[in-house]
């Protein structure tokens, strides 16, 4: 995902398709606190995204919902200490999940470049 698509909306998000994250309109009262929607997204994401901005010392709380099953988006709200807003917390969170994804990767692809690892055919798929 893009950190440079958060797009700050006047209307509902839902009914524009013109990034991939949106603010909320109405939850940004201040730079310290945010609430984005991440459209096309799950828990996957957004348990991993929130586990990421905890890790944050400057954000004091991050959670996210999903506001209904058959809606594709996910809702993540942020709260920050003086020091940062919720964007810039935003963009270190995804930048910081990013990096973690991208050592998960290269950690695997070592070790299967290793190429110690057995293959049972009998048990696969």
């Amino acid at each position: 995902m893009s950190a440079s698509k958060v797009v700050r909306m006047e209307e509902d998000p839902v009914e524009i398709d013109t990034g991939k994250v949106t603010i909320v309109p109405g939850t940004m009262t201040e730079p310290q606190c945010a609430t984005f929607c991440l459209q096309d997204e799950d828990h996957t994401l957004g348990n991993a995204l929130r586990w990421t901005l905890m890790k944050n010392p400057e954000v004091d709380f991050a959670s996210y919902s999903i506001p209904h099953p058959s809606e594709a988006r996910t809702n993540i709200r942020i709260q920050t200490s003086d020091k940062t807003t919720a964007v810039e917390a935003m963009f270190k969170g995804l930048d910081d999940l990013t990096d973690i994804c991208n050592h998960v990767i290269q950690s695997f692809q070592t070790e299967l470049a290793k190429g110690e690892f057995e293959y049972d055919e009998e048990g696969a798929f």
